[in-house]
This record gives structure tokens, C-alpha cells and sequence, in this order.
């Protein structure tokens, strides 16, 4: 690297070159043994030990095919095929696994169009989707909703006819709508579907096509209910990757028409790769991964909604639906840009209502035990963490780090945005008919006091903790504004404390790069990577 490096290293050769033609006796080999062990040192020290056996670079096509099939340098060889020349990389298409096709065509690969798919046969009538559903035995509750769909009306005048028989024949949106819930929903679980054969795959295929232009909330269920069948082992992952699914995910991944579907079709890829055995994790129903960086990430950003949010509309720029070219998710789009180090950001979600009898009623309890599970299949807990949470949300994160002792030895720091610790005078204007959720926030309710006070015993072991406050009212009911997260329930007992003028909904949406909001969660992250590498990191993959 400089000049007398260079002339100390011709020297050294030189003279050994020079010895080397002298005999060999015993005596004089330290002649040579101690200028060779010199300049290895010089050389080691200059370069740094591991300059002799780091892992050089891949070099061609044929090398990163290799690894790819055999799961090693996997990041490493999705980048050079990737990067590859188009035409040059055809040639290796029948060289490369199925695990490996789902993993290129997961980042969006244009030589997926090109691979030989099985192709699905097209049903043209009724008959024959209802023929496919009557394979499949799962249940009670399955079964009833297909004869839900063969049921006779009754007259009015006949007595014995029960309420659920009264009426007009179900259409076939409402019947298919019923089916694929009840599919997503038993395919949640591995148990659940011992009587399900990959047919199913074929059924999803022929729900997408037929109604993505017509029905979008079917087709989002047919994709969410695929990320599920595509994780219940090989034969569902391989029926998936080697049909025209894989054409048609890989495509979504980069150009689908909304966030969401880009979103779960990342995830089928995921679910597929996990049970082929080349990822050691996979994403439930409820979990989102919205960016995963190349390599190990030195921490996991998990994203928690508030009350009647998703990840789909939580964490949108703000006026998003304003102006279709602004950002459908943020944190996807920015924090790559911004946060130098490499990370995983996961979003998780959940229903939540304002009104009883609107949905399924959910205790905090009881989400705090799912996600558990959930994101401990997801690769959660296995490094460090941190929590980026809007108003109920918080809360949620406060339950799971009270409730998960491994992972609450990982979190490295909470943001709460808009938390209402002590619960919002919004929610004691309620009737008794407001939902569960409601009732939590309220300012008295006996479990957030619990809540509050156990996580507090505990949030030491925390080392970043900050906390947003809104400063802006909000419109409530009629012309009445108010602020619905007060300050002195925003304010947690610990960490940084920073007011955002902005309504409560749009203190998660910030408007741009440049907005405070967005500030306080870069400085946020950067402290709590700090704090992350100050922990052991795993061994590089």
C-alpha cells in the first residue's frame, strides 16, 4: 500500500531466492525460518489476520448457482445473480433448485418468466371449484359453510324452517367470501389441514385470477391464505414455487398494484423458502416483513398499530391518499435510505374496533400470547429489538416485554408515539357499548394501571425509551375537538420526551423525510443500534 512496504517485500523475496540456492543444512535453517515467520507477521499485521483466510468474493455465475443450491453464501449469491447478465444467466436456469428459483424470484428476478412452470387447468363452471372444495375434510365449520352454499330457501309459511335456512340463496361472492375464510383461518395451523392436499393450491390460483380486477378484498384473501399453505411444509412449497404461482408472486413482489399484495407475496416466498429448509424462519397470518436487508441485521424493527390501524394504513405517508406518488409505507421506503446499518423491519396486526358486536373481541392477554408465538416464529428474540409503536400499540409492546422474558432481554428500545399510559378522557365518553378496546383505554381501567405499574419495575432493563406527545386536537364527534392522548399520559415515567404538532392519527404519518416526526425515529434508531452493538453479534450466516 505505500512505497517502502513494497521495497521491504522485493528485498525479503530477493534474498530469500537468493539463500535458497545454498545446501540445506540443519544448522543454518533458522536462516530461513525466521525472516518467513518475519514477514508472515508483517504481513498479517499490515493486512490483519483474517487477510489470509476471509472467504474471497464470488467470481462467476457457475460458483454463485453453487451456493445458492447449497444454501451457502446465500445473500452473497442472490446479489452476483442478480447483478448477472440477463442472457448469460438463461444459460444456468435448469441448473438451479426450486428453493433457489423461489429465493431469486422472491427479490423479483426477470428470468423467472422464463422458467418452465406447471400450468393450471382453467374451470369454466361452478361445478367444478365445488368439486375441488369437496376433497378437502376440515371440519365442522368448513363443512357448514359449503353447504351454505347448496342450501334451499324456505317459504314464509313453513314453521319447521329454522332462521339459518330462511331467505334467499347465498350469492357466489358471499359463498366464496365465506370459503376463504374459513381457509385462512384453519390454515393458521399445521393441525388443522391434515385433510388438505395441495389442490388447494390450484383453488387460491383460480380465486386470484378471477377476481383481482372485480373483488379485490377476495383476492387479497386468496394471497393471504396462500402465504399460509405455502409455510404448512414441502409439498405445499414446491406446489407453489413450481406453477404459475412463482411467475405471477415474483411480479407482485416488485409491481403489484397495492402495498399489500407486495407485501404478502413477499411473505408466501418466505413461508415456501422456510419449508424448504433455506430460511429458519416464517411469517404468520398476522406478521408482516416489510424490508429485510442482505446479510445479518443488527437489530429487528417491529412496528405495532393502534386502535382500528393495520399495517397497510398506519404507517402510509401522510394526505397519502391525496397523491398516489407519495409513499404507501415509510418505514419500507425511508429507513433503508436513512439508517446506514442493516436492519429488518416486521409489522404486525391485528383487529381492533371501537363498537361491541363489530368483530372478533380480542384481551390484550390474549394478543400478547399469540404475537408471542407469532414473532418467535418469525426470527423475533434471536437478536436485538426495538419497538416503534402508535397509541394502543404501545401498550401491546409494553404486554409482550412484561409477558416474553427472552425477548425482553433483547429490547434494546421502545418509541412510544401517542401511548396512552394512563389511559384518554375520549374513551370515558362511551356507553357500554363501546368494545373491549375502549373500555382498556379508559382513565380509570384497573388493567392499564396494572400494566403501567408492573412494566414499570421492569423498564430499566430497557436502555432507549422516548416517548411522542400530540399537541394539535383532533376532530371528535360533530365540531368537537379535543386532544385525544393528554400529555399526562403520553408522558411515560422514563426517557426522552418530544412534542409533535400534529393531530393523534397522523403522529405515526410524517409528511416528509424532513419532518419532525420522522426525525425523532432516526435519532430514535441510531441510539438504539448503538446500544445493539454493544451485544454479542451472531455468527455471520
Amino acid at each position: 500500500r505505500d512505497p517502502s512496504f513494497l521495497f521491504f517485500l522485493v528485498l525479503s523475496v530477493q534474498w530469500i531466492r537468493s539463500e535458497s540456492a545454498q545446501p540445506y543444512p540443519t544448522a543454518n535453517m533458522t536462516k530461513y525460518i525466521v525472516p518467513s515467520a518475519g514477514i508472515g507477521a508483517f504481513l498479517s499485521s499490515y493486512f490483519g489476520w483474517d487477510y489470509f483466510t476471509r472467504e474471497r468474493k464470488l467470481s462467476s455465475l457457475n460458483e454463485a448457482v453453487k451456493c445458492l443450491n447449497e444454501s451457502s453464501r446465500v445473500d452473497e449469491a442472490i446479489d452476483f445473480i442478480m447483478r448477472s447478465d440477463i442472457e448469460r444467466s438463461r444459460d444456468h436456469l435448469s441448473s438451479l433448485s426450486t428453493r433457489s428459483l423461489g429465493a431469486l424470484a422472491g427479490h423479483g428476478w426477470k428470468l423467472v418468466n422464463a422458467v418452465p412452470v406447471r400450468k393450471f387447468p382453467k374451470h369454466d363452471s361452478d361445478m367444478e371449484i365445488e368439486r375441488i372444495l369437496q376433497k378437502f375434510d376440515l371440519g365442522e365449520e368448513f363443512q357448514a359453510a359449503l353447504d351454505w352454499l347448496n342450501r334451499v330457501p324456505c317459504d314464509e309459511d313453513e314453521l319447521s324452517c329454522t332462521d339459518e335456512w330462511f331467505g334467499r340463496r347465498p350469492s357466489r361472492l358471499a359463498y366464496l367470501q365465506r370459503i376463504l375464510q374459513v381457509l385462512f383461518l384453519k390454515t393458521e395451523k399445521p393441525s388443522n389441514t391434515i385433510h388438505l392436499d395441495t389442490t388447494i393450491v390450484q383453488f387460491l390460483y383460480t380465486m386470484w385470477k378471477e377476481y383481482r380486477e372485480d373483488n379485490k378484498d377476495l383476492a387479497v384473501l386468496a394471497l393471504k391464505t396462500l402465504a399460509n399453505i405455502a409455510a404448512l411444509g414441502e409439498s405445499y412449497a414446491n406446489a407453489v414455487l413450481e406453477s404459475e404461482w412463482i411467475r405471477i408472486l415474483s411480479n407482485l413482489v416488485v409491481n403489484g398494484i397495492s402495498f399489500e399484495e407486495r407485501i404478502i407475496a413477499h411473505k408466501v416466498f418466505r413461508n415456501a423458502l422456510h419449508s424448504l429448509g433455506l430460511i429458519n424462519y416464517s411469517l404468520s397470518a398476522d406478521i408482516y416483513e416489510l424490508y429485510l436487508c442482505m446479510g445479518e441485521p443488527v437489530i429487528d424493527v417491529v412496528l405495532i398499530h393502534g386502535l382500528r390501524g393495520s399495517v397497510n394504513y398506519t404507517w402510509r405517508q401522510k394526505d397519502y391518499f391525496h397523491n398516489r406518488t407519495l409513499t404507501e409505507c415509510w418505514p419500507k421506503d425511508w429507513l433503508p435510505r436513512d439508517i446506514v446499518d442493516p436492519i429488518r423491519i416486521i409489522g404486525i396486526e391485528y383487529p381492533s374496533y371501537l363498537l361491541q358486536f363489530t368483530g372478533t373481541m380480542e384481551s390484550l392477554q390474549s394478543r400478547s400470547d399469540r404475537f408471542s408465538e407469532q414473532l418467535e416464529r418469525a426470527g423475533v428474540g434471536s437478536r436485538p429489538v426495538v419497538f416503534i409503536c402508535h397509541s394502543l400499540g404501545g401498550l401491546l409492546a409494553k404486554k409482550l416485554v412484561l409477558d416474553w422474558l427472552k425477548l425482553r432481554g433483547q429490547t434494546v428500545g421502545i418509541l412510544f408515539i401517542a401511548t396512552p399510559h394512563k389511559g384518554s378522557p375520549i374513551a370515558d365518553w362511551g356507553y357500554e357499548i363501546v368494545s373491549e378496546d375502549v373500555k382498556f383505554l379508559r382513565q380509570r381501567n384497573d388493567l392499564n394501571k396494572k400494566l403501567d405499574h408492573d412494566f414499570s419495575k421492569i423498564h430499566d432493563s430497557i436502555p432507549i425509551i422516548a416517548s411522542m406527545i400530540e399537541t394539535k386536537e383532533s376532530n371528535l364527534i360533530g365540531r368537537t375537538k379535543g386532544i385525544v392522548v393528554p400529555r399526562e399520559s403520553a408522558v411515560y415515567s422514563r426517557g426522552a420526551l418530544y412534542h409533535i404538532e400534529e393531530i393523534h392519527h397522523d403522529m405515526c404519518k410524517p409528511s416528509e423525510r424532513t419532518s419532525p416526526s420522522y426525525g425523532v425515529v432516526l435519532n430514535f434508531l441510531r441510539d438504539s443500534i448503538v446500544e445493539a452493538r454493544k451485544r454479542p453479534q451472531p455468527p455471520a450466516k
